[in-house]
């Protein structure tokens, strides 16, 4: 067992240049994941319009263009957002984002609905598992080197919900977006489909469930602090009417009488809070990083 006066000792050894180069670090990745955050985000709206164009719905059509537009500007922010992103984000990881980007982009009108959708969703996944490699980084306490102290965020509520548990819920959410809108689009919705949705639609409800135990499990001072992510909880009825809606309307009356645009607002108003959510979770990582240096520099 090592006591507290040990602890201190060893801490106050670490060289400043280690300590410095590590804050850097670390505030560079949660700049990375909050530009990740959103450029996930932007993606899953262009594979729902995306898919509402192929449908036929001309009113998406400037939707596309927008998106897209917006997609290309986010991608080249987020190879700027600092110093440290050559090493953060490999050479080859970066091209393969570019080329999943390309791949979605290259004459898309032209894909059937499965391509585009395939095209999509393995580019999303790709950027959630680069935004959980990143936050793996900020595992252990900002003086890491320290044996002693590496328990201390083992199992960190706060990087398991903003890594994993949101982002998980907010793409089935976004999956179900797109391919209920499609449907609506079209008027009708194939067995395929059907078993597809209703398959998100029970795991959007199972993860929202485990979602608010976690979020009341908190301890009070987080949920004080984390503001977007406690005010989830004022979106359940609208969370349960959208399911509902997409169960009774889509899976079960195959489409015919679903308003593709309500459809698609109502979702994207629900998925963008729960964006705010992974948002503010990465700003208390950030506020948690500065209490850390804090420490570090006035502990005697």
């Amino acid at each position: 067992m090592v006591n507290a006066g040990t602890v201190i000792e060893d801490r106050s050894n670490i060289p400043m240049e280690v300590i410095t180069r590590g804050y850097r670090e670390r505030h560079s990745v949660l700049t990375l994941m909050r530009q990740l955050n959103r450029l996930v985000s932007a993606i899953q709206i262009h594979r729902g319009v995306s898919l509402a164009h192929l449908a036929g719905d001309g009113l998406f059509t400037d939707d596309v263009a927008q998106v897209q537009s917006q997609v290309n500007q986010r991608l080249l922010v987020l190879s700027s957002s600092t110093e440290l992103f050559e090493s953060l984000v490999p050479p080859q990881e970066q091209q393969k984002i570019q080329h999943g980007w390309n791949t979605v982009c290259h004459d898309w009108e032209g894909d059937a609905l499965l391509e585009n959708f395939e095209y999509h969703s393995f580019l999303i996944e790709q950027l959630l598992q680069l935004s959980g490699s990143l936050g793996h980084r900020l595992k252990d306490p900002l003086w890491g080197a320290l044996k002693t102290q590496t328990n201390l965020n083992r199992d960190d509520p706060i990087l398991n919900l903003v890594c994993r548990q949101i982002p998980e819920l907010i793409e089935h959410l976004a999956r179900i977006r797109g391919l209920a809108t499609h449907a609506a689009v079209v008027g009708a919705c194939d067995e395929e489909h059907q078993k597809k949705l209703q398959y998100w639609l029970q795991c959007v409800e199972r993860q929202n469930g485990e979602l608010i135990q976690r979020v009341d499990s908190l301890e009070p001072s987080i949920n004080r602090q984390w503001r977007s992510l406690a005010e989830l909880k004022n979106y359940e009825l609208k969370l349960a009417f959208f399911l509902n809606t997409v169960g009774k309307d889509i899976v079960q009356g195959g489409g015919e009488k679903a308003d593709a645009r309500q459809l698609f607002t109502l979702g994207s108003e629900i998925i963008d809070a729960y964006v705010d959510g992974v948002d503010g979770g990465i700003a208390l990582l950030h506020d948690r990083l500065e209490a850390e240096l804090e420490t570090w520099l006035t502990d005697d």
